[in-house]
């Protein structure tokens, strides 16, 4: 394939891409075995704006896709960290790369926006050029993988967590008395942005962005999050995980809550909480024969568990269900069956997830509601009273088509 590698350089390097007063600055092009290029479009030593025309149809290969998206939407490109978490488990690591004037310039005018228009051009083709370097190591490793689960991941995952993140978290006024002053600065027509990294040890993405952990926000500072439109409605699933697993092994739960349907296996007098405990408990843990032997459920998770630790001894590898991606045995060193269940289980849930997110998106195309955050097992919308009555109904018909139930809460903030 002849492509080239792309690297994006925006005007401030701490602000996130779609930030409205972060701007592309420069533009590294290099075609596989010719020169790199440098096409500038907002920085201090030159006024010729650079034209991205040309890449629009070629395939691309960059650092991070997203970055790149918010720039334009390019049709061919190939997430390199993806790529290096598709061989290795990781994303690729460039923390070590290091330009002495960039370093200096970043480290001393730290509290200067976009400090990235007055390093020089040069200092920035320097640097880029050792990041291209270790694009191009990573890429030539792709036939180590199997390149249509990669394409279609690479594709659809991106997508969907982009589709979210371009939304932005609209937040009150007096957001930074809930925060903190460090958001202060992100605020972009009063919003937050999101930021989803895929390429985490479980398969989980994190999210969190200018010292906001959107994944693991607390109850207390939710009441920042407000709606653009007029009302948040917040999608929450039925134990998910249980579900899912239920779902892979073809059993089917009874109508009604699924904690209160295994504590009939543990004991009339268990609560629904220590039933959930109890779950949770055997799920990650060590299921106890007995409890194997009176539900069916457990019996075949233990079976699906065996499996996969069977398949990853055996094989050197197990493979996700949706989009077959492999978690090799080589970049796991000292993990145990249950750690590794564990993984599968987050991997599997957010294949499942991604599916979900972009026929969410798809159904709200030219609508105003938006999905504005991802929570796992979670799905928050800013509704638009404008769209059709029925669109909490299609909503929750989309959430559930897989027979997984949902419960709803909502409010005009995220606290409800």
């Amino acid at each position: 394939m002849n492509g080239y590698i792309v690297i994006p350089i925006f005007t401030d390097k701490y602000f996130h891409p779609l930030h409205k007063d972060n701007n592309l600055s420069l533009l590294y092009v290099k075609q596989f075995d010719k020169e790199p290029e440098i096409l500038t479009f907002n920085h201090s030593d030159t006024l010729t704006i650079g034209d991205i025309d040309f890449l629009k149809d070629k395939p691309i290969i960059t650092l991070n896709k997203k970055d790149l998206l918010s720039i334009f939407p390019f049709k061919n490109v190939y997430d390199i960290d993806l790529l290096n978490y598709f061989l290795y488990n990781e994303p690729l690591n460039i923390d070590d790369i290091r330009v002495n004037v960039i370093d200096f310039f970043q480290n001393k005018y730290y509290k200067t926006n976009h400090i990235n228009t007055i390093i020089p051009i040069y200092k920035h083709l320097e640097y880029c050029n050792l990041v291209a370097e270790r694009i191009m190591k990573v890429w030539d490793e792709r036939d180590k993988i199997d390149w249509e689960s990669y394409e279609q991941y690479n594709k659809d995952a991106i997508l969907a967590f982009y589709s979210i993140e371009r939304n932005g978290i609209p937040v009150r006024d007096d957001v930074t008395e809930i925060l903190g002053d460090k958001v202060k600065k992100h605020i972009s027509d009063n919003k937050l942005y999101s930021d989803y990294f895929l390429c985490t040890a479980a398969g989980r993405p994190s999210n969190s962005f200018g010292g906001t952990n959107f994944a693991a926000l607390e109850p207390e500072k939710r009441k920042a999050i407000i709606p653009e439109n007029d009302y948040l409605v917040e999608f929450d699933y039925d134990a998910y995980h249980v579900r899912i697993l239920g779902d892979l092994v073809n059993y089917e739960f009874p109508d009604g809550a699924v904690h209160e349907h295994l504590g009939k296996v543990y004991g009339s007098d268990i609560s629904y909480e220590e039933s959930k405990s109890l779950t949770f408990k055997y799920l990650y843990g060590y299921i106890p024969p007995e409890v194997s032997q009176l539900s069916a459920f457990f019996s075949k998770i233990e079976d699906l568990s065996n499996l996969f630790w069977k398949q990853f001894q055996e094989q050197g590898f197990v493979e996700t269900p949706i989009y077959k991606r492999k978690i090799f045995k080589n970049n796991l060193q000292d993990i145990a069956k249950n750690k590794l269940f564990n993984y599968m289980i987050q991997a599997i849930e957010t294949e499942y997830n991604i599916k979900t997110v972009i026929e969410l998106q798809r159904y709200l195309y030219n609508m105003g509601t938006n999905l504005i955050l991802y929570g796992y097992d979670s799905f928050l919308f800013d509704i638009s009273e404008s769209d059709n009555t029925e669109i909490l109904d299609d909503i929750k018909q989309i959430l559930q088509r897989k027979g997984f139930l949902v419960k709803e809460k909502q409010g005009t903030d995220y606290a409800f």
